[in-house]
């Protein structure tokens, strides 16, 4: 199954082999344990990628990688997966991060937990800012509306009773920089003070 997983810069895991000192991964590599017990053995992974970074944030050092995860599967009700098996399929930007944190909201709506609040990186119901060029804001709702500086990857994502009605990823130009933004019926990005005008 598709996961996610966060690593330090070197590529070591935490207790990714039940011991403390870690284990250091390479890129294609597939490593294997004999059981899993979520929080006791095995690989522990994520289905949302944004789960990862209360252990390893975005912080321009650690490292996120699209899994996949096999052998024996055990999960918590939290989303945490253990697995026997793992292979690093692919290094992710901050950009293909916020694009599968998107995936996972539009094609998981009603599970618990997608708000975050994490180093450069806010996930949140209706209203998201983000601070910095390079940093991760996504707003989830009826009429969501986004926020950041030139450079800021910002995620809207808009729902009405029925499910998901449209979702957008950009990165802040330097002409939407600090306007609070939102999206038009036909998924332009407007200002919002703009949008009765389309």
């Amino acid at each position: 199954m598709k996961a996610f997983k966060g690593f330090s810069p070197e590529l070591r895991s935490t207790y990714g082999n039940g011991k403390a000192e870690g284990c250091v991964f390479k890129p294609g590599e597939t490593k294997e344990e004999k059981e899993c017990k979520v929080s006791r053995n095995g690989f522990h992974c994520y289905e949302n990628p944004l789960d990862c970074l209360s252990y390893y944030p975005l912080d321009g050092k650690n490292q996120l990688w699209l899994v996949e995860a096999a052998g024996d599967i055990n999960e918590d009700a939290s989303g945490r997966i253990a697995c026997t098996k793992i292979t690093l399929i692919k290094a992710l930007t901050p950009w293909e991060m916020a694009m599968e944190a998107m995936r996972y909201m539009v094609e998981h709506p009603d599970r618990s937990g997608w708000e975050q609040d994490r180093l450069n990186v806010s996930v949140q119901q209706d209203s998201a800012e983000a601070t910095a060029a390079g940093q991760i804001a996504i707003a989830r709702g009826k009429e969501p509306v986004v926020k950041g500086p030139a450079g800021a990857i910002l995620g809207l994502i808009v729902e009405n009773e029925t499910g998901l009605v449209m979702c957008k990823l950009f990165k802040v130009s330097e002409g939407q920089a600090d306007k609070e933004l939102s999206l038009t019926d036909d998924r332009k990005v407007v200002w919002t003070s703009e949008k009765e005008s389309y």
